[in-house]
């Protein structure tokens, strides 16, 4: 089975434009994804979360499991 993944990166049409934004994997107390990041790229969304691996393995640490099952 593979492992959960340690957030997301979404896409959202903001103000006539594409936002991508980064949300941690697992729910905080209020049942929430938490956000943790705004860029105006894919690409530097997803190198945001590469280079704050373990900022977000720390953080998934500490936060309720998701709901639903990772897919396999």
């Amino acid at each position: 089975m593979r492992s959960a993944p340690l957030g997301y990166v979404l896409s959202r049409a903001e103000l006539g434009g594409i936002v991508y934004h980064c949300y941690a994997h697992g729910r905080d107390d209020a049942g929430g994804r938490p956000w943790l990041r705004r860029e105006d790229s894919l690409n530097s969304a997803v190198a945001w979360m590469v280079q704050h691996e373990a900022e977000l393995s720390a953080l998934t640490g500490r936060l309720h499991p998701e709901p639903d099952e990772w897919p396999s």
